[in-house]
């Protein structure tokens, strides 16, 4: 647990000390965002006892999706 605590810190420093990193900002933010969406949407849709599909979960994704489409 204390190196996961440690990446969000090292990260920003890195991004603020090795310039080099700049160029590949949109490749690094693209994998991390892909990350990020891969592990909420296996805790989503498989957070049910036999990992069965849900209509009521993928409703409100959905309703959420046109409601911030709308913001």
């Amino acid at each position: 647990m204390l190196i996961f605590a440690c990446i969000t810190p090292l990260g920003t420093f890195l991004a603020d000390n090795l310039n080099f990193l700049n160029a590949y900002y949109t490749q690094i933010s693209g994998i991390v965002i892909g990350i990020l969406f891969h592990i909420s949407s296996t805790i989503i849709f498989e957070s049910s006892e036999g990992h069965k599909f849900n209509l009521a979960k993928l409703s409100v994704i959905v309703l959420g999706i046109i409601l911030a489409y709308f913001m």
